[in-house]
């Protein structure tokens, strides 16, 4: 009876002790998040043109939030994401009487980043004579230096494009 009860105890104390000097494994298939805390200017490319404006990011580990100021209509709207590595993803939801989120995917080298937007959750927008169409994935640029104005992110026309 007495080494019945002594087994239970016996392993709580080696279970507890186990776990007191435990040491976390970290994977090495998660590198650090780059640090992209603070003030962006942006220029984004959508239909009719490009929207410049500025991003504000407030990092906690992997974990972005902050704001987008758009210069031409002067507003300021949340923004929220994520960091893997120097992978970047935020969304920014844009409230209206049909509200939408436009998801924007990138990568992060040092001072400037990069990649394409899209809107999130395989939504339709208005894109002209087409009437509801699939929205496509635009480009965007964003850069740490403010002395200089960001110019469209845009690829130039190839000769056969009509625009």
């Amino acid at each position: 009876m007495l080494r019945q009860c002594m087994k239970p105890r016996r392993f709580s104390a080696l279970f507890l002790f186990s776990l007191a000097f435990a040491v976390p494994v970290t994977s090495a298939d998660s590198p650090k998040p780059a640090k992209v805390g603070g003030k962006w200017q942006i220029a984004w490319d959508v239909r009719m043109g490009t929207i410049h404006g500025v991003l504000t990011f407030k990092q906690h580990a992997d974990q972005v939030t902050g704001t987008f100021y758009e210069e031409l209509n002067k507003q300021t709207y949340s923004l929220s994401g994520n960091i893997q590595g120097k992978d970047i993803t935020f969304d920014i939801p844009f409230p209206s009487s049909r509200p939408y989120t436009i998801e924007f995917k990138g990568t992060i080298d040092h001072k400037k980043m990069s990649g394409t937007s899209k809107m999130k959750g395989g939504g339709q927008v208005y894109l002209g004579h087409a009437g509801e169409v699939e929205d496509p994935q635009r480009s965007w640029l964003a850069i740490k230096d403010f002395k200089h104005q960001l110019v469209t992110p845009r690829k130039p026309p190839k000769e056969d494009d009509d625009d």
